[in-house]
């Protein structure tokens, strides 16, 4: 019985200090990566996600920083264990999305921003993105139906405006960017109820 009591005294202190070391590697990971340390934050994700897999936020920062050091494929593939944690986040969706688009997957692209836009149907620029990549995949009628909508919708959104004009004309897109909501990582993680 004395075994069993000194057992528990013991394990319980170990695993709040593990606690408290993941909690603080993740804050860690989260200044490095707002300073620009992307291969530092990278790699203080990496460990996070070795020591505890299920942390979906230790994924998609660790994708983040990939995404930023052109690690295209890396952060896809980061972005999908983030997504299977949690698919309730349409920040995930935007990352992995706009990792397709810098390998110009288009398809897959609009894909993820169309999950992206089924979590938050009032984010333009989801629409916007999801626009450009049926443009770039050949689907030049479907981009002008979203275009339509968004300029409809949006009515001050200058750069839809542009974009649709262009395509509408014939001529070639010019100064075309996507619009990204969050260039480093999201303010504050909530999580979206599934729609039934």
């Amino acid at each position: 019985m004395k075994r069993w009591v000194f057992l528990i005294f013991f394990l319980v202190p170990l695993t709040a200090a593990a606690q408290y070391n993941i909690k603080k590697l993740m804050e860690e990971g989260r200044k490095t990566l707002d300073a620009g340390l992307y291969i530092a934050s990278m790699q203080i994700f990496e460990r996070v996600v070795s020591l505890k897999p299920q942390i979906h936020e230790a994924w998609y920062l660790m994708a983040l920083s990939k995404y930023h050091l052109d690690d295209f494929e890396g952060a896809t593939r980061d972005c999908t264990e983030a997504i299977c944690l949690n698919p309730y986040m349409p920040e995930f969706y935007d990352l992995k999305a706009m990792a397709y688009i810098k390998t110009e997957n288009y398809d897959s692209a609009a894909v993820n921003y169309t999950h992206a836009i089924d979590l938050q149907p009032d984010n333009r620029d989801y629409w916007y993105n999801r626009a450009y990549c049926y443009y770039y995949a050949g689907q030049r009628q479907i981009a002008l139906e979203q275009l339509q909508y968004i300029v409809d919708r949006w009515r001050k959104f200058k750069q839809a405006q542009a974009l649709l004009r262009d395509i509408k004309s014939g001529r070639q897109p010019k100064n075309i960017s996507i619009r990204r909501s969050d260039s480093r990582r999201p303010s504050r993680f909530t999580v979206v109820t599934p729609k039934l």
